[in-house]
């Protein structure tokens, strides 16, 4: 749609680039705020975010190359392009590893840790996916549907799909994670310091059950497939595995 923000003929500034970048740096902000309230201090988790930051991009655009392989074993050179769009959202788990260093580092409750992470990459991704709609990336099928979307042409759901209108894929996600960072904050105003980490682990279930459903409408090639769901499936399925099996916990263990 609109991939590029701003150009100054020597200088692009991408719509997604952009859009990405500021949902990381709200998701932040509001764990930052949230874990204020456990007395972790903000610069603290702000310099544990950028390393984690760091992690969480290169694991999201290494399990984007992996799922498209067959697309970037032609064109390597596009392999580190990032501003072209292209980031898997379950390969931001590789930011987990500073986290995790950080709770054993500097003793933070592990709980309030994950009622501030999860419901903060919602935040985060509910913005970010505005940059793949106006990038024309991560796409879905053709639909009939009166909100589909025909994108222009010379791009790439134009390219394979004939200009045909096609799902967008990328603001439902968006808008379910929207409502469901809504719910995650009323549920952290009331339940949040009694309760700690009965909310993160409800996040954990519903976030990536949103993701869930909207990839029954998301274009892949057919060899991203395993036993009729997606890669992305599956891992939504077995991080809300272990969401439940937290929340069950920590339900009983607070009550």
């Amino acid at each position: 749609m609109h991939p590029v923000l701003l150009d100054l003929g020597f200088f692009q500034l991408r719509t997604y680039g952009v859009l990405v970048t500021l949902g990381v740096i709200l998701g932040v902000w509001f764990a930052a705020k949230h874990l204020k309230r456990f007395g972790i201090p903000e610069n603290k988790v702000w310099d544990v975010a950028v390393a984690a930051m760091v992690f969480g991009i290169l694991g999201a655009r290494l399990a984007f190359v992996i799922q498209h392989w067959d697309y970037f074993r032609l064109n390597p050179g596009e392999i580190l392009a990032i501003w072209h769009g292209g980031l898997t959202f379950y390969g931001v788990l590789l930011g987990v590893i500073p986290i995790l260093w950080a709770i054993r580092r500097y003793r933070w409750n592990f709980w309030a840790v994950l009622d501030a992470t999860i419901p903060g990459v919602t935040l985060g991704i509910a913005i970010g996916r505005w940059g793949c709609f106006f990038n024309g990336c991560c796409y879905g099928k053709p639909t009939d549907l009166p909100w589909g979307v025909v994108y222009p042409e010379h791009s790439e759901p134009h390219i394979e799909f004939g200009g045909v209108p096609v799902h967008p894929s990328q603001i439902y996600e968006s808008i379910g994670d929207a409502i469901l960072f809504v719910l995650y904050l009323l549920l952290l105003k009331k339940i949040g310091t009694r309760k700690p980490g009965v909310v993160g682990a409800l996040a954990l279930i519903l976030t990536p059950a949103v993701r869930f459903f909207v990839d029954f409408t998301r274009a892949y090639e057919p060899n991203a497939y395993i036993l009729g769901l997606t890669f992305n499936q599956w891992i939504a399925l077995g991080l809300a595995a272990i969401g439940l099996a937290l929340l069950i916990y920590r339900w009983r263990a607070e009550s």
